[in-house]
């Protein structure tokens, strides 16, 4: 008998928390995927965030899941009303990708760098362990996270991994 697993799809700018036999799924460019995994609970997340910070100010209340600044508070939140809580989990980060190159704008060029910067100081800060990085480079990434042990399948340059680090 096989269990049927759900699959969740986490778009650019959301969270979404997953349990037991769901997947979680988003696809990452200069973007980030934030992974949180409880493996005792069986509870993951993944944050999706485009940017650091709001660089108006004026947006963030609209979209807090868009920006670093705003949505990790909320992704840490998600896990305690889920039923678990810092200490229980650890972080896994991917995407950053420079995806603009041969575009002339520092902006651009330099979105993966803050958002792998903003996402390690908060974690630091909180004493949430990074315990997997794929950050950087010039590839996107699809990342898919199972509930059921953790694992991370990474698919990136026509290439597939399995992750299976959860502390």
């Amino acid at each position: 008998m096989s269990i049927k697993q759900k699959i969740i799809n986490v778009g650019i700018a959301d969270i979404k928390v997953g349990k037991d036999t769901e997947i979680l799924r988003t696809t990452l460019g200069s973007c980030i995927g934030i992974v949180l995994y409880d493996p005792e609970q069986k509870i993951g997340a993944i944050s999706h965030i485009m940017l650091a910070k709001d660089p108006t100010g004026k947006d963030v209340s609209k979209f807090p899941h868009k920006y670093g600044e705003s949505a990790l508070p909320l992704l840490i939140a998600m896990m305690k009303e889920n039923g678990s809580s810092v200490g229980q989990f650890s972080c896994r980060m991917f995407g950053g990708a420079s995806m603009f190159k041969g575009i002339n704008s520092q902006f651009l060029q330099n979105i993966g760098e803050q958002n792998i910067a903003i996402v390690r100081k908060f974690m630091e800060d909180l004493k949430i362990p990074i315990i997997v990085e794929d950050v950087a480079g010039n590839d996107g990434r699809t990342i898919s996270l199972y509930c059921d042990d953790g694992r991370v399948l990474l698919k990136k340059a026509g290439m597939e991994k399995y992750l299976y680090k959860v502390r």
